[in-house]
């Protein structure tokens, strides 16, 4: 038994099988042998399209980028801003003094009003009222023209009165000087009939007469100075007066004036509520006209509108805050202008100027973003203002030039990065997530 395994071993070492052909032959399922497939010259060159098909998408995804833009709509406005024009009050458009496309200076006139009112038993009371303040001023004109007149006649009375008392203190002056020299003669007359008395030459009788026409003459005297002192009181009473004159006749004519400048304050405004003239607030070119003869207008609806004169448009979009988030000064904006169809007349382009802190109100958004516009949200938006690149559309071989108030959608490219990026950000966003 040893020997039959030592014979087996030795068989094995110098290269003899470990078992019979005729098992191996047993074991074989064919009898043809095993069979092998060859492949075809098709499949080779599937395999090489399979493999230039990995290589090209290896190499899109490494050479190709993908930029990531924010879609937002808004309109045209000049960088002045556009002059909207309305009607103060509700009136009704009797004539329209300018037409579309229409020039306009400062303060030319745009449109006549009237708002005139009717009563059932006064019929126009605007127009009665107007009457009314008519006759009021004309009065007034009168009384002023009466209050003058009155006040020139008093300054003459006062001037003569003046005059005369000058004049009637003149002559009692010259009165006083004969009487000083009359009691200056009765005195001495009295002083020598007392040194006649004294010598025996004349009676008491005589002296005391003497004395006593030495007294009446000093009465005199004194009566003519104080009908001197009388006069010039009175004097002095008619220059206050003349003085004062001025005065009361500046408070007069201040009284007179106070009236009719309320008057004609009351009357101006009577006049504009019935009918007035609306002005143009600015010079430049009338466009957006609302309203014709006989239109009923207001304080909410524009009349016009008026585009400063040299106007630079500028894109104003209004984006929600999901889309603002990456906007900012400097970025590319591709601009399509619904009157222009972008399939046949393509983009127009732009850079963002800036970008408000923030976000409107619907309430402060044109009626066009508000939320009872169709398609427009009731969030409240951010304004991204837009300088434009051309300030027109090349429509037909033509300039068209664009015009204010035109509606527009818009692209902003926010950033260009390769599809490899786009493919792997989640996967780096995870890992960013993971290592912090």
């Amino acid at each position: 038994m040893s020997d039959g395994s030592e014979e087996i071993g030795r068989g094995t070492a110098v290269g003899v099988p470990l078992f019979r052909p005729e098992v191996m032959r047993h074991q074989q399922p064919e009898w043809l042998g095993p069979v092998l497939v060859k492949p075809r010259a098709m499949n080779w060159w599937f395999a090489l399209l399979a493999g230039i098909t990995v290589v090209a998408i290896l190499g899109l995804l490494f050479a190709a980028s993908y930029t990531r833009k924010a879609h937002v709509s808004g309109w045209l406005i000049p960088q002045q801003g556009m002059v909207r024009v309305f009607a103060p009050r509700a009136a009704v458009v009797t004539e329209l003094l300018v037409r579309e496309g229409a020039q306009v200076n400062k303060g030319q006139p745009l449109a006549q009003l009237s708002a005139e009112e009717q009563s059932t038993a006064l019929g126009d009371t605007q127009a009665g009222t107007v009457r009314a303040l008519e006759a009021q001023r004309a009065t007034l004109d009168v009384e002023k023209a009466r209050t003058e007149e009155m006040f020139g006649q008093q300054r003459a009375a006062l001037n003569t009165r003046y005059d005369t008392l000058g004049r009637e203190i003149d002559s009692l002056r010259q009165e006083i000087a004969v009487q000083e020299k009359r009691l200056a003669l009765a005195q001495q007359w009295q002083q020598r009939m007392g040194g006649l008395q004294g010598s025996g030459y004349i009676s008491e009788q005589q002296v005391r007469v003497a004395a006593e026409t030495a007294l009446d003459q000093a009465a005199k005297l004194r009566t003519l100075q104080r009908g001197v002192l009388s006069l010039t009181r009175e004097r002095a009473v008619v220059q206050g007066e003349l003085d004062q004159l001025p005065s009361k006749k500046a408070t007069q004519d201040a009284l007179i004036a106070r009236t009719l400048a309320a008057n004609s304050r009351e009357l101006g405004e009577v006049e504009a509520r019935r009918s007035l003239v609306i002005p143009a607030p600015e010079a430049g070119i009338v466009t957006a006209i609302h309203a014709n003869s006989g239109t009923a207008v207001g304080p909410t609806v524009p009349l016009l509108s008026i585009v400063p004169r040299n106007a630079v448009l500028e894109a104003h979009l209004y984006a929600p805050s999901r889309a603002v988030g990456f906007v900012h000064a400097g970025q590319t904006v591709l601009l399509r202008y619904r009157a222009y169809p972008y399939q046949k007349f393509g983009h127009s382009r732009g850079v963002i100027a800036s970008v408000s802190r923030s976000a409107m109100e619907p309430s402060e958004l044109p009626a066009m973003f508000t939320a009872g516009a169709p398609g427009a949200s009731a969030e409240a938006l951010y304004r991204i203002t837009v300088a434009l690149e051309r300030q027109s559309v090349n429509a037909y071989g033509k300039a068209a030039p664009l015009q204010p108030g035109m509606q527009l959608d818009a692209d902003v490219l926010l950033e260009r990065r390769r599809l490899i990026e786009w493919v792997l950000d989640p996967v780096l966003t995870l890992t960013g997530r993971w290592e912090r």
